[in-house]
C-alpha cells in the first residue's frame, strides 16, 4: 500500500518491527476519500519471533516481563493497522501496566482479606454462607465489568493516529451497573433480551469515545438485532453454538454500520465463514496441543519402574518425583505455556486481526486538519484489574 500521507518517504522501522515516523512529520494528508477502507499488514513470522522472545523472557523472570511482551504485541500490532497511509500508533509502556498490576493486586488482596474475615465472624452461623458466596459473586461480576471499561479507558488513551489520541470519559462505575442491570434482564427473559444488553453497552461505550475532540455516536436499536438472534438462540444448540458465532458476526456488522464519528460513519463486510475458520483452526490447534502436553506428560509419570513389582510382566507403575521427572514435567509445561501463546497469537488474533480490518470501510469525508488533540486525562497506569481478572483483549 502507497503511504500518501507521508510525502512519498518510508517510515522507519523500530525494534520489533513496528513503523515509526521520523521527526519532521510531514504535513497532514487531505480530506478522506468517499470510502476508504482500513488495512491490516501483520505478518505470522514477525509476530512469532516477538512471542517465542516475550515466552522465553517471561519465564526467567517468573511473569513480571510478560507486560513489557505485551507492550511489543501490541506495538506490532498497532503499527500494522494503516488507515489514509498511515498506521496507528500504541504509545503504552511495560511499566504502566506493570504499575496496574500491583495497584489491582493490592486492592484485591484487601477484599480477600475482608472476606475471610467476614467468614472467620460468621463461622458459627452456616446459613449466612450461602448469602456471602451471592454477594460476592455479584460483586466479583461487577469488577469484571469495571475492569473491562478501565482497560479499554486505558488502551484508546494510547492509542493515535497521525499524533491525534483516541480518549474515553464516562465512569467505570456506572458502567458496571448498567451491565449488571441488563445482563439480568437478559437473563430473566432466558437470553431474549440479550441484544438490547449488548446495544445498551455499546451505546454507552461509544458515546464516551472520542478522536481528539471529535465525539463518537451510535444510532443502533436493538430491535434490529431481535430477528437474527432469535433465530441463533433457537438453533443454538442443534448447532452447536455455531448460530452464536453467526449472530456475533451480524452484530458486529450492525453495530459498525451505526456508528458515527464527525461526518464519518463506518460499513464492515465481515463474513461468518471466515470467522468460523478462524475459530475451528484456532480450536484445533489449541486442543491438539494440550493432548500432545497430556501425552507427554503421561509418558513421563508412566515410566516402567525397575524396583516395582510386576515390571517383568510388562506391568507399569509411577516412579517417584526425580529431579530428572521434575525438570522434564517443568519442560513440558514451558514449551506448552511457548505454542499455545504462539497459537493463540497467530491463528486467533493474528487472522482476526486481518478479517475485521481488511474488510472495514470509513465512508465520507473529514478535513482531520480540523481536528484537535484531545485534552481529556490519560491515565497513568495500565489496565491492571483486567490482567489479574483475565478480562480484556491483547
Amino acid at each position: 500500500m502507497s503511504h500518501s500521507g507521508t510525502g512519498g518517504r518510508q517510515p522507519g522501522v523500530d525494534g520489533d518491527g513496528g513503523r515509526t515516523f521520523p521527526v519532521d512529520s510531514p504535513p497532514w494528508p487531505p480530506p478522506a476519500s468517499a470510502r476508504n477502507r482500513l488495512a491490516y499488514e501483520g505478518e505470522r513470522s514477525a509476530l512469532a519471533r516477538i512471542a517465542v522472545t516475550n515466552a522465553l523472557l517471561t519465564m526467567p523472570t517468573l511473569g513480571i516481563y510478560r507486560f513489557w511482551g505485551k507492550t511489543r504485541v501490541r506495538r506490532y500490532l498497532w503499527s500494522r493497522v494503516d488507515f489514509s497511509g498511515d498506521p496507528l500508533e500504541y504509545t503504552g509502556t511495560g511499566k504502566e501496566l506493570f504499575l496496574g498490576f500491583l495497584a489491582a493486586v493490592a486492592v484485591l488482596g484487601l477484599l480477600v482479606a475482608a472476606r475471610s474475615g467476614v467468614d472467620w465472624i460468621f463461622v458459627e452461623k452456616p446459613l449466612t454462607l450461602p448469602v456471602l458466596d451471592s454477594i460476592q459473586a455479584v460483586a466479583l461480576l461487577f469488577l469484571v465489568y469495571v475492569a473491562a471499561y478501565r482497560a479499554r479507558h486505558y488502551r484508546l488513551a494510547r492509542t493515535q493516529w497521525r499524533g491525534i489520541r483516541f480518549a474515553q470519559d464516562g465512569s467505570s462505575l456506572r458502567y458496571a451497573l448498567l451491565a449488571i442491570g441488563w445482563a439480568v434482564v437478559a437473563v430473566l427473559s432466558l437470553g431474549i433480551a440479550y441484544p438490547v444488553y449488548r446495544t445498551r453497552l455499546q451505546r454507552y461505550r461509544t458515546t464516551h469515545t472520542y478522536f481528539g475532540d471529535r465525539r463518537f455516536r451510535f444510532e443502533g436499536r436493538a430491535g434490529k438485532l431481535m430477528r437474527p438472534w432469535l433465530l441463533a438462540w433457537l438453533f443454538l444448540l442443534p448447532t452447536l453454538g455455531l448460530t452464536y458465532i453467526w449472530y456475533r458476526v451480524r452484530e458486529f456488522r450492525y453495530l459498525a454500520e451505526k456508528t458515527r464519528c464527525g461526518s464519518l460513519s463506518f460499513d464492515s463486510g465481515l463474513r461468518t465463514g471466515s470467522v468460523i475458520l478462524i475459530a475451528a483452526v484456532y480450536l484445533g490447534l489449541s486442543l491438539a496441543t494440550l493432548a500432545l502436553a497430556f501425552g507427554f506428560m503421561v509418558g513421563i509419570l508412566l515410566l516402567p519402574a525397575p524396583d516395582a513389582p510386576g515390571i517383568a510382566a510388562g506391568g507399569m507403575s509411577f516412579i517417584h518425583m526425580t529431579p530428572g521427572v521434575i525438570a522434564a514435567v517443568l519442560a513440558v509445561v514451558a514449551a506448552t505455556f511457548v505454542v499455545s501463546g504462539l497459537v493463540r497469537l497467530l491463528f486467533l488474533t493474528h487472522p482476526l486481526c486481518l478479517a475485521v480490518c481488511n474488510t472495514l470501510c470509513v465512508i465520507g469525508e473529514e478535513d482531520y486538519r480540523t481536528i484537535a488533540q484531545s485534552r481529556r486525562a490519560v491515565p497513568g497506569r495500565g489496565e491492571g484489574l483486567a490482567d489479574v481478572l483475565d478480562v480484556g483483549a491483547i
